[in-house]
């Protein structure tokens, strides 16, 4: 069988609409479907989706009908799936002081959660979700993984039940040996107390933010105590946010950081990594779970997954024309344009993305504008929304895509422009006389100066000649990924922040919580915070 070829174009916000490319030739099965498990990867500082769901061709052959009663090809053992990224992986351990997104690449493949997107709820199930993002929190589309289930007995305890029958890879030093809730217990203390990891980040323990205590009631049961007002933050970000290493293994070799200390439950066995080149992983024989589509079938499918780092586009294209890798990210238009224009056996459609760049200014500095009002309606006013989505995305481009996407998964919560306020609808245009209208009430009849912060500048020299156009000098502030994370992560970038603005956390709303380090305006709304906390506890 021909494998289907995939290819996303990868996008910078304003927020664009994606274009999915694949090969025709051949039925698709749900192999491709079990090397993403529904997650989302983040490649550099740009989001972008991983292998998606793909169009199903009836050729009649092996035809049968799944669980979710769709006519669909019968999945097939074997063969390698091969694919690409443009950056190389920053390691192997969601721990380390680095945003789990960087290692979910690999981590996705060979370890577990307690939780996450249930399959038969997918494309080729239900279709109530794309699991073409991560991090939703959204109960209903969830099912257990390595926990079968939780239980909120009163509002500062969570008890998750663990899964029997489930065993690390059998390799030296866990050697196949069954997880437990032991195994569960030390792998929430690690990431909620590991100075630098996303967790202990966003739930300080210093603050009274993060679980208070983590202990096994039995082999198969873990209790956790949390403060009140953060029961369901945490209950979400342990279920889905915490992959599951073996304790031997980073107790023998310090970290997961390595082939040998990357020890966990999942599908895939990390078997080698040369750096800037490759990563290889192997089938696990003794994965726990079966194909909930076609409850026969044991996971996974295919014999392995080679991921190539390919930065050079043209590299790329023709690893991708010549059959060489069946999935590539980070491409752009023009690459797109020139594989559907050139082969005639591809086929495309659009996906929509889910996060965006972002910018921020800080709202607890009285000596900057942005605390009035109208200088921040003034700087929405200043921008040319439109122009952008048909000149630099040459009309490929949608308005609004976060924190809210229009995707199944949130069909419930969005709202498209046109059913806004006219007041929001107006924030989408462009009015530079209001503007200057608006920053001279405001105090700044001659405009001000700004700085702003970033890693990437993406539209942001755009966005500063519209803005002189207003009054505003706007400075860019270009530094290093490292140099950005370190500043941000502690509050101490001076001015505005240019970065990413995930769609993917719309219930943990990191943002704009007055308690998460990735509230970059340093917004404190009491309004807020009380209908953040009633919101998440409704979603249970």
């Amino acid at each position: 069988m021909k494998k289907n070829k995939i290819v996303w174009l990868a996008v910078s916000c304003l927020m664009v609409a994606a274009l999915l490319v694949t090969s025709c030739g051949g039925a698709t099965t749900e192999e491709e479907e079990d090397v993403t498990n529904g997650e989302e990867d983040v490649i550099g500082e740009e989001e972008e989706e991983e292998v998606g769901e793909e169009e199903e061709v009836d050729d009649g052959k092996d035809m049968v009908t799944n669980t979710a009663g769709k006519l669909v090809e019968k999945p097939r053992y074997g063969g390698y799936y091969n694919l690409a990224i443009t950056n190389d992986i920053r390691g192997f351990d969601d721990v380390l002081p680095i945003s789990p997104a960087y290692t979910s690449v690999t981590l996705n493949l060979t370890h577990d959660e307690l939780f996450t997107g249930g399959w038969a709820l997918g494309p080729q199930g239900s279709n109530d979700a794309s699991f073409t993002i991560g991090g939703t929190y959204l109960p209903h589309l969830e099912v257990g993984s390595l926990a079968t289930s939780f239980e909120l007995p009163d509002d500062e305890t969570i008890i998750w039940h663990i899964r029997q029958g489930v065993h690390f890879q059998n390799r030296p030093p866990a050697n196949g040996r069954e997880l437990n809730a032991h195994d569960i217990v030390y792998n929430l203390k690690r990431t909620y107390l590991t100075d630098g990891s996303y967790l202990f980040n966003t739930y300080r323990q210093d603050k009274d933010q993060g679980p208070r205590s983590i202990k096994a009631l039995d082999d198969w049961t873990v209790e956790m105590k949390v403060p009140p007002d953060r029961q369901v933050p945490i209950l979400f970000a342990s279920n889905d946010y915490v992959y599951m290493h073996n304790q031997e293994a980073i107790e023998q070799y310090g970290d997961a950081n390595s082939i040998d200390g990357n020890l966990g439950t999942g599908a895939f066995t990390l078997t080698d990594y040369i750096p800037v080149s490759s990563i290889t992983f192997e089938r696990n024989p003794n994965y726990w779970m079966n194909n909930p589509l076609h409850p026969e079938d044991q996971l996974p499918y295919i014999d392995g997954v080679k991921v190539f780092v390919i930065a050079d586009v043209t590299t790329s294209q023709a690893a991708f024309r010549t059959g060489k890798i069946e999935t590539r990210s980070g491409i752009v238009k023009d690459d797109w344009e020139s594989l559907t224009g050139t082969s005639s056996d591809i086929l495309w459609r659009r996906s929509m993305p889910t996060g965006c760049a972002a910018i921020y200014m800080r709202l607890d500095k009285p000596e900057l504008p942005y605390d009035d009002i109208r200088v921040r309606k003034a700087l929405f006013y200043g921008i040319d929304h439109m122009s952008i989505v048909e000149d630099y995305y040459e009309g490929e481009g949608v308005l609004i895509t976060a924190p809210v996407a229009e995707v199944p998964e949130f069909k419930d919560m969005f709202t498209p422009l046109e059913e806004y306020s006219e007041e929001v609808q107006k924030l989408y245009g462009y009015y530079p006389e209001e503007a200057i209208e608006l920053l001279a009430e405001a105090g700044y009849p001659d405009g001000f100066s700004a700085t702003i912060l970033t890693s990437d500048e993406g539209l942001i020299p755009i966005i500063k000649d519209m803005w002189a156009k207003i009054g505003v000098d706007l400075t860019i502030d270009l530094k290093t990924v490292p140099v950005v994370r370190s500043e941000t992560m502690r509050g101490q970038h001076e001015d505005m922040y240019y970065g990413g603005l995930s769609g993917g956390v719309v219930l943990k709303v990191n943002q704009w919580r007055t308690d998460s380090y990735l509230n970059y305006s340093m917004v404190d709304n009491a309004e807020f915070n009380e209908w953040f906390e009633e919101f998440n506890a409704s979603m249970l």
